[in-house]
């Protein structure tokens, strides 16, 4: 009897090859992370390790980088693709609910990178990682924005919403944590998604050719237009884009 991966909805059928296809996009995610790494490192939800290896090939001081993946098929995908973690890494399968029962209070930083808007109770996956941070630590979180981008591939591969600030704010409410930081990135690809995922509705998991056509689209912005995104929005920021960073500390930290 097959038992769905829940975790993996809609994406479970993505090989090692279809992964380091947009180095340019990968990178630009990363260097939003990249700035707050520091001492005992945990991320949450790292798919088949995109971000994971950058973080690792870089020169970066830390002394315990703990990564981890809930899904069956992604979890696979990333012990083959870091085969031979050093004595600061370590891959663990679990989410953030069975994370926080061994790892309570042990990290400086926590980042999660396209996880949050997978996961149905986003105000608890962010509890767990609150308990999971020291007190002076900081959590680091990439989505996607805008609801009324939100279309059938959405749907498809398993997000319950995009998010806007005001939708974060809201999240955050109650919680005892500091938002330190929100903004808008990746202006540029608003009108890409718009035109392909809900003007042309295109479907990447119709076909063959309509996967390929998909993927060809997504190597030709990261190459070309990735790079031109990166140097505006090093100088600007605007008041949307398709993905949304936040970073959230402990309220009280005395």
């Amino acid at each position: 009897m097959h038992v769905e991966d829940a975790y993996a909805k809609g994406m479970a059928a993505s090989g090692d090859e279809h992964f380091d296809l947009t180095p340019e996009l990968d990178l630009f995610q990363y260097r939003m992370i990249k700035p707050y790494v520091r001492t005992d490192v945990l991320e949450v939800g790292a798919g088949p390790g995109r971000i994971a290896r950058l973080l690792m090939q870089d020169n970066l001081i830390y002394d315990k980088y703990v990564i981890s993946e809930p899904s069956d098929h992604f979890f696979g995908q990333l012990c083959r693709r870091i085969e031979a973690p050093s004595s600061k890494i370590t891959l663990t399968q679990g989410d953030t609910s069975d994370l926080v029962k061994q790892y309570a209070g042990a990290f400086d930083t926590i980042f999660s990178v396209h996880v949050l808007e997978h996961v149905e109770d986003d105000r608890a996956f962010l509890g767990d990682c609150l308990r999971m941070l020291r007190p002076s630590g900081k959590i680091i979180i990439l989505v996607p924005a805008l609801q009324f981008l939100y279309s059938n591939l959405d749907r498809e591969i398993g997000h319950y919403r995009r998010y806007n600030k005001s939708m974060v704010r809201r999240l955050v409410q109650g919680l005892d944590c500091k938002l330190e930081t929100i903004y808008y990135a990746n202006f540029l690809a608003i009108f890409a998604s718009l035109t392909a995922f809900k003007i042309l509705r295109l479907d990447y998991q119709k076909s063959e050719v309509s996967k390929g056509g998909f993927v060809f689209l997504e190597k030709v912005y990261s190459r070309y237009f990735i790079p031109i995104i990166d140097l505006m929005e090093r100088n600007i920021r605007f008041p949307v884009a398709l993905n949304l960073t936040f970073m959230i500390s402990h309220g009280d930290i005395s």
